[in-house]
């Protein structure tokens, strides 16, 4: 169905004012004595009282007396008026437009009744969208039977929280088990060797120590890394100047989060070394 054209609200009685001043035939304001007797906008209203020579004009504001206006509604022609001219909500053309224009749009949109129906059948459609009689009711149709292979069943009566289990046929079953029920899993890893690795490491020449456990190093530096236990045996890279100057022991030893390397002579500045490897075998 088509847009309605829009209908403007009547009003009781049509009371009416007058302008308190002049309006050109290109004004779109108008100045009237009492707005308060005219509707509320958007409204038709029609300046003069004489039908030969009045003018519709549509209102498309009110403020107080002022109104705005769109003029020369509905085929009437905008002409200046002068103060005390009338100006009211009268019945006009336009508004008997608009409802026969409604009433057709309204009538084309309904849809033809069904001609000799028959109580009961069910509704067709014709070619044009009216209704036709389908010739069928309820009875006409057998009951709707189906099956739903390979579906599994749900389970009557389940536990929250329990682990679904399966029966013979495949159907979902309550494995009346939850996760509580189950110990943690125990497990060892057996025959490999734990790694970690230290790159880049920073030796400050304040950290060698005087120490005896080997006489030709006599001094020591202990080198955090962290996880590594008495277990481990390090294997300690050092810079090429540091390992080709013979002043650092080609040995290493670890303790609870340490390396140990040693040096025959005490570094008097920081060292870097490339790295450190430490390998335990796990049982």
């Amino acid at each position: 169905m088509s847009e309605l054209v829009t209908m403007y609200p009547a009003q009781a009685n049509s009371p009416e004012t007058s302008l308190s001043g002049a309006l050109t035939a290109a004004g779109t304001t108008v100045n009237v004595v009492d707005g308060s007797v005219l509707p509320e906008a958007p409204n038709l209203l029609t300046i003069g009282a004489d039908g030969s020579t009045a003018e519709t004009v549509l209102m498309t504001a009110k403020n107080g007396n002022v109104l705005t206006v769109t003029r020369a509604q509905n085929g009437t022609t905008a002409r200046a008026w002068s103060a005390g001219d009338v100006i009211a909500r009268y019945f006009t053309a336009a508004d008997q437009t608009a409802m026969q224009e409604n009433i057709k749009k309204l009538n084309e949109g309904k849809a033809e009744k069904a001609a000799s129906p028959t109580a009961g059948n069910f509704a067709g459609l014709d070619s044009s969208g009216n209704p036709t009689d389908s010739g069928k009711k309820p009875g006409d149709f057998a009951a709707a039977s189906h099956t739903h292979t390979d579906k599994a069943d749900k389970v009557n009566s389940a536990t929250a929280g329990h682990f679904a289990g399966l029966d013979s046929s495949g159907n979902l079953t309550d494995s009346g088990k939850k996760p509580g029920d189950f110990a943690n899993a125990s497990h060892a890893h057996a025959g490999y060797a734990e790694v970690k690795i230290f790159s880049g490491v920073s030796v400050a020449a304040s950290a060698w120590v005087s120490d005896s456990t080997y006489a030709a190093y006599p001094y020591a530096a202990s080198i955090a890394c962290p996880g590594v236990t008495a277990s481990h045996v390090p294997e300690v890279v050092f810079g090429a100047t540091e390992a080709a100057s013979g002043n650092f022991a080609p040995v290493a030893l670890s303790g609870s989060g340490t390396v140990k390397i040693y040096a025959a002579t005490k570094p008097t500045a920081a060292i870097t070394v490339q790295s450190i490897t430490c390998i335990k075998a796990v049982s």
